[in-house]
């Protein structure tokens, strides 16, 4: 049966308002069009390919609803029709019915073949809809091979759509490429950067960076006001080289859940000093819970340990609980609390205690004699477990500025009375990008440690041989500051070098723990990741 019969086929094409409407129609005018075939189907009722033309414009419009109505009133007339089909097809999946869509083109393809480009281009999105990625992709490919005039961007796109599902990036980045480079500033260009950020955001974590440096310390050893050096120890100062090594990976991301490893070495080696050569390895693991698009809970576990000289020297591990709030231009929150606890391998000895009293002479054989039943090993045990609360804050500056500012409280219980302590610190820094790609970090922070106990080492004049020493009777308190400044530069992809200064001054009412230094060093470092 002819959709169109043949006197009225006739009659409509020598009607001059056709060709003004099919006109219009390819001007992308449909509105204009529809009126004209409207008026054309009122004067020819019988002619078929009206309709069809009709519908074209009214999918043009997003007049589904009333496509479908078209469309199947020229089905009616002529079911043979694969393009009446396809046009039916197309309308029913804006429609959100896939399973009318699908035997519609399903029947198209019957009559057009499976060389028709558009028919490709719905073949593949109906494939999307119900979950067949890797179909769709050969299809929307066959398509833009096919005739991209045709089917272009909207088949590039969904290739990329299909290939996220696939989890193919590569494949997904090529057709987002293409979109974006040959069809900018267009909606489908809009949609592909949106997908692009998807990809982004959706790639799982991995970066590792490693930074090696020599640095001049005024203090290595960290030398108190007036305390004399050990008798293996010629001078305070020293120089060193650093190194430090981290490498981290989220395993595994989520709706709601995400989580990861951490690996990290840092070591110095000392020119002169060696014995206060170090070996850092850590460990930690997250885990990430969001609550909303700017809120997450952040629980962590770390562990270290440490070996000076060769030996072990520490083992320390700690739990962690963080609350990471953003607040777009007021900046970025981190509200924490952690858990740590310390294990030392080395112990103070004890000092001989005295019997005649302070200032007096020790006990005959005895060098160095302190206060009776003081055991020294025990009340200068560092072992312990401390407790932190603290709350960070970042906040963006003109010109890609950042300034971050934090207080933190730390309670901390020793096995032995010497380093139980409470302190409260603040710390503030900015970031100031530079000209030139410099980039200068400035920081510094201030920190009130009072001890719950008077200190068991004595204060100058340093004890005399043979003769007993006293003890002060407040409480051992502290103030530390430090300041530092750091001035980086990349060099090459990946690589970047830095300068820095750092001054540190722990005024204690102890003289042993009383102390100042500067260190400076220059950095190389290289950093990968995405």
């Amino acid at each position: 049966m002819a959709l169109v019969p043949r006197a009225a086929a006739a009659a409509s094409d020598a009607d001059p308002r056709r060709a003004q409407a099919e006109r219009l129609a390819r001007e992308g005018r449909c509105a204009a069009a529809l009126d004209v075939f409207e008026e054309l189907r009122a004067e020819h009722p019988d002619e078929g390919s009206l309709l069809l033309e009709s519908a074209r414009c009214e999918i043009q419009l997003h007049r589904y609803e009333r496509a479908v109505e078209t469309l199947r009133e020229a089905k009616q007339r002529d079911p043979e029709n694969g393009e009446i089909r396809l046009r039916l097809a197309i309308a029913l999946y804006h429609l959100d019915d896939v399973e009318g869509a699908a035997g519609e083109l399903d029947a198209a393809e019957r009559r057009l073949g499976e060389n028709d480009a558009e028919l490709l281009l719905y073949r593949g999105l109906l494939l999307l809809e119900r979950g067949d990625a890797a179909s769709a992709s050969t299809a929307l490919e066959r398509a833009r091979a096919l005739d991209p005039a045709v089917v272009e961007p909207v088949a590039s796109y969904y290739a990329a759509v299909a290939c996220v599902s696939l989890h193919d990036r590569a494949c997904a980045e090529a057709h987002i490429a293409r979109v974006l480079e040959q069809w900018p500033e267009t909606g489908w260009a809009a949609q592909a950067e949106q997908l692009r950020a998807r990809l982004a955001s959706e790639r799982l974590r991995r970066w590792a960076r490693l930074e090696v440096g020599f640095e001049y310390d005024s203090n290595a050893v960290l030398q108190g006001n007036g305390t004399p050096l050990p008798t293996d120890i010629s001078s305070q100062r020293d120089e060193r080289g650093v190194w430090s090594l981290e490498a981290g990976s989220e395993l595994f991301r989520g709706d709601r859940w995400s989580g990861g490893v951490l690996a990290a070495y840092n070591g110095s080696a000392y020119s002169h000093v060696t014995q206060f050569d170090s070996n850092y390895p850590t460990a930690a693991a997250w885990l990430d819970r969001r609550l909303d698009e700017a809120t997450t809970v952040r629980a962590m576990l770390d562990s270290g340990f440490a070996w000076v000289d060769g030996d072990a020297f520490l083992w320390d591990y700690r739990a962690s609980l963080s609350l990471l709030r953003s607040w777009d231009r007021f900046g970025f929150s981190e509200l924490y609390t952690r858990f740590h606890r310390d294990d030392f391998f080395t112990q103070s000895d004890d000092v001989q205690g005295g019997n005649n009293g302070v200032g007096n002479r020790c006990t005959p054989f005895v060098e160095i004699c302190g206060p009776p039943g003081l055991d020294e090993r025990s009340a200068r045990n560092r072992d312990g477990n401390g407790v932190v609360v603290g709350i960070h804050h970042t906040v963006k500056l003109p010109f890609d500025a950042l300034l971050r500012a934090g207080y933190e409280y730390e309670h901390f219980s020793a096995r032995g009375s010497e380093y139980s302590f409470d302190a409260y610190s603040v710390v503030a820094g900015v970031f100031l990008p530079l000209p030139y790609r410099f980039a200068l970090d400035l920081n510094g922070d201030f920190t009130h440690r009072p001890f719950r106990h008077p200190s068991t080492f004595p204060n100058l004049p340093a004890p005399q041989q043979d003769i007993e020493y006293g003890l002060g009777t407040q409480d051992r308190l502290e103030n530390y500051y430090e300041a530092g400044v750091r001035l980086e530069r990349p060099i090459a992809r990946h690589v970047s070098a830095a300068v820095a200064w750092r001054y540190e001054r722990n005024r204690s009412n102890v003289d042993v723990f009383d102390y100042h230094r500067e260190v400076i060093g220059v950095y190389l470092s290289v950093a990968l990741g995405n």
